[in-house]
């Protein structure tokens, strides 16, 4: 999305009462305005990569989906919304403090409305998100007739794009992660799925990608039939003292950030693992001295 105006969704605006109502609920449950504009994107995120399904499909991109799958991304986006802010399905998607919301996702440029929902002129949680410019949005808006464009054959109607300003932003250019899965071979993922032994087979992985930050979700497809998969990364014989051996580092994300950092290495999340090598003989020396490698 490209240029959006900023909301005029103030006090004095015919829309405030009921939007302000409804922003403040969602607020509330999610924590606050800087929790939800890092819970949303991610939640997002984890729709996407369900619906794309890497490991049985081999797919890592929003491309790479037709249009009728995309259509099952806005459903799980509202199913993790309604368990975010932990509310029930009433007539609509949402109730929010007594109101019927609907949710409505986009992956382009606008949001189709259904005739149940501009008929009564009814609020909506609209969201949105962009790939390639890596941003993420989240407002409230009625779907008043004066903000929409004509039907369509399904008698669904757009927003008009001069009338986003009557959205209330919760959310507005969040940044929306990259893929977990994004860059990776996905044949030869499901190729090393096939080597006996977890930690055998998460030493080979990392040694094929390294300086990449691997998410944990990847990292449980890879091992999916281990019972306690992160194991077999750790010291005490998993892939990591393997691969000191080698001279690779194998770092958390989460209690390495001090290495990480010395490193240089590539931002590395919380729930991320990657593999390191020594650039130059500075890094050589700092993983020997720490004991990272041997």
């Amino acid at each position: 999305m490209k240029n959006i105006p900023e909301s005029i969704v103030k006090a004095g605006h015919p829309d405030f009462p009921v939007l302000d109502q409804i922003a403040r609920f969602v607020l509330n449950r999610a924590g606050g305005k800087t929790a939800l504009e890092e819970k949303l994107p991610v939640l997002v995120r984890d729709a996407v990569d369900f619906v794309l399904d890497p490991v049985r499909t081999g797919r890592t991109r929003l491309s790479d989906l037709d249009n009728v799958e995309k259509t099952f991304i806005g459903l799980k986006v509202e199913h993790f919304i309604r368990d975010m802010l932990d509310v029930p399905k009433g007539l609509r998607d949402l109730v929010i403090d007594g109101m019927d919301v609907d949710v409505k996702n986009t992956t382009r440029e606008s949001w189709m409305i259904p005739p149940e929902i501009y008929r009564s002129e009814e609020p909506c949680i609209v969201v949105a998100f962009d790939e390639q410019d890596q941003r993420c949005w989240m407002g409230v808006m009625l779907a008043r007739d004066a903000y929409l464009n004509s039907p369509n054959q399904d008698r669904k109607r757009s927003v008009r794009k001069g009338a986003f300003k009557n959205i209330l932003w919760l959310v507005n250019e969040a940044p929306y992660p990259r893929g977990h899965w994004e860059g990776l071979d996905m044949q030869r993922f499901r190729e090393l799925r096939e080597i006996s032994g977890g930690t055998k087979r998460a030493a080979q992985f990392f040694r094929e990608n390294i300086g990449r930050p691997v998410h944990r979700s990847v990292i449980q497809a890879l091992l999916f039939d281990q019972r306690d998969y992160m194991k077999r990364l750790r010291g005490n014989q998993g892939a990591r003292d393997i691969l000191r051996t080698e001279g690779v580092a194998l770092l958390s994300g989460f209690y390495d950030k001090a290495a990480l950092r010395i490193l240089k290495a590539p931002h590395t999340g919380d729930d991320e693992m990657i593999a390191v090598s020594p650039r130059n003989e500075t890094d050589l020396s700092y993983l020997r001295r720490t004991k990272l490698i041997d």
